[in-house]
């Protein structure tokens, strides 16, 4: 152990940094000598000589859970335990079964440089980690790079070999990125073994695939400990090594071509179909307003058109690859005219839709601007509106005209059909309908309420005479009489308050005239 020796030169500061640096160096010693002692590597590949130590993992060595598999690059610094860029090798410690191997490289023509020596790593193993992966390889992505190779390697084992079950698969990063395109990348390599292998399993009843970053020792401990809790849950494997080892040789070199033709393919679908997706999503808006695009069916067949010649030429270096790929791009090229050809169909049924609506719409207002204006009775109303109804039915004929995509099968035939039926029981229910009968009401409401004016003109004349009879006395006798005849009246009244003195004091002191007489004309 470290000998501590104190300095009386040293101040406190320095003598505490050197007391926990020997600490450290102490403690450091102890971990690896542990852990050396509890990590025996055992050779299974010798990748110099390309020969194979052992066939097979001795069951014996296996834990009681699954097999985890560590495959690194070659030349690449890895947070794992250390692994020889040239062997495959297994151990086994603290209960955890470990096998490393080195992936597959671009340059090199041994078994472990094709990455057989990864694939036959991976068929033994519940739980695979990909390690050694760069920032430069998730920028350009996994396409002819050396871990699309040993991804192909893998891939092509699992579906050979016919085993079902289903394996955790943890590729690890170095940093933050886009997990979603690195799982992308991943389908896709397995897409083209499996269209090698004439396969129809899918990825994900393969493998749980998911993508972790590792950036320090920490995070590898982590990731290990996932992978070991995942393999545990499955059965222990006694697969030989040798037989997958020998078998990867010649099948593995042609796939990166392979997959980056289909890489390519699924690249153009992409860029071709958010072209035509922000077209269609223009027209949508349009008839999401109950409007209609204009030359539709000459513009919609102009789209597929182009759509599909753009991706005819972005992947025409696909055609001439193996039957496989040239299949995947048939089905890729199916797909997206798919896509489009049925977002197509669905604005033709909208905007049809919304021709109906508005000619039925102008065609009622029609009729209602006139009914009411005669009272003939409801069979001259259908012959004299006989003629409303075929300029209806042209002009949404015309509008049809421009919708139509015969290479579709996106006629008029059966929209004019119908819309010549509802336009005819449009007019036949229209005066029994509500609009009409509140138009009758407020015209009745109209007429009753309407003030009748004079029909003749003429000047009468006539005299009206009022006279007053006010003898003497004061105020104890009072009368009225009157008398009509014709425009003629008189009126008479008698009041005996001519001594009254409140009188006099009217008329000024003077007594009240006995007769008073008021003629009016």
């Amino acid at each position: 152990s470290p000998q501590i020796t104190f300095n009386p030169v040293e101040t406190i500061k320095q003598k505490m940094a050197r007391i926990k640096s020997a600490a450290l160096a102490a403690f450091l010693c102890l971990t690896q000598s542990s852990m050396v002692s509890a990590a025996s590597p055992l050779t299974l590949i010798d990748g110099a000589s390309g020969s194979i130590k052992q066939s097979s993992i001795p069951q014996s060595a296996v834990g009681s859970g699954g097999i985890v598999a560590v495959l690194t690059s070659p030349g690449t610094p890895s947070f794992f335990d250390e692994t020889n860029d040239s062997n495959v090798s297994f151990h086994s410690y603290n209960g955890l079964s470990v096998i490393t191997s080195p992936g597959a490289t671009l340059s090199g023509s041994s078994l472990l440089s094709k990455g057989n020596g990864a694939a036959a790593a991976a068929s033994v193993s519940a739980s695979i980690i990909v390690s050694g992966i760069t920032e430069s390889d998730v920028e350009i992505g996994f396409d002819e790079t050396r871990h699309g190779k040993t991804l192909t390697g893998i891939f092509k084992a699992k579906i050979s070999s016919g085993d079902e079950e289903k394996v955790t698969l943890i590729i690890t990063v170095p940093l933050e990125v886009d997990k979603e395109k690195i799982v992308a990348d991943a389908k896709a390599i397995y897409e083209s073994a499996k269209a090698e292998a004439e396969s129809d399993v899918d990825f994900e009843s393969l493998y749980d695939l998911s993508v972790e970053v590792v950036s320090s020792a920490s995070d590898a401990e982590r990731v290990m400990n996932v992978a070991s809790e995942a393999a545990s849950k499955s059965e222990v494997k006694s697969r030989e090594i040798e037989q997958i080892y020998s078998n990867e040789n010649s099948s593995a070199e042609a796939s990166p071509s392979a997959t980056a033709a289909m890489l390519a393919c699924d690249e153009s679908y992409s860029k071709n179909y958010k072209t035509a997706r922000a077209k269609l999503t223009a027209w949508k808006s349009r008839t999401a307003r109950g409007l209609t695009v204009d030359n539709f069916g000459t513009s919609a067949a102009q789209l597929i058109k182009r759509t599909m010649e753009l991706y005819d030429r972005d992947t025409i270096s696909a055609a001439g690859i193996a039957g496989s790929v040239a299949s995947y791009r048939l089905s890729s090229r199916s797909k997206l005219e798919g896509r489009v050809e049925n977002a197509i169909r669905e604005l033709f049924q909208a905007q049809v839709e919304n021709l109906e609506k508005s000619t039925l719409k102008k065609f009622n207002a029609m009729l209602l601007r006139k009914h009411g204006k005669d009272n003939e009775g409801k069979e001259a109303f259908y012959n004299d509106n006989a003629s409303a109804v075929t300029s209806a039915l042209f002009l949404c004929d015309a509008a049809l005209d421009e919708l139509e995509i015969p290479s579709l099968s996106l006629t008029k035939a059966k929209a004019s059909q119908e819309m010549s039926s509802k336009v005819n029981t449009a007019l036949l229910t229209f005066p029994d309908s509500p609009a009409a009968k509140l138009k009758d009401m407020k015209q009745v409401t109209k007429a009753v309420n309407k003030q009748k004016q004079p029909t003749e003109r003429k000047v009468d004349l006539g005299l009206d005479l009022v006279a007053m009879v006010r003898p003497d006395g004061f105020g104890n006798l009072q009368g009225f009489g009157g008398y009509q005849l014709g425009g003629n009246n008189i009126i008479v009244g008698i009041h005996n308050d001519a001594d009254s003195p409140d009188v006099i004091a009217q008329f000024g002191g003077k007594r009240p005239p006995f007769l008073r007489v008021q003629p009016k004309l």
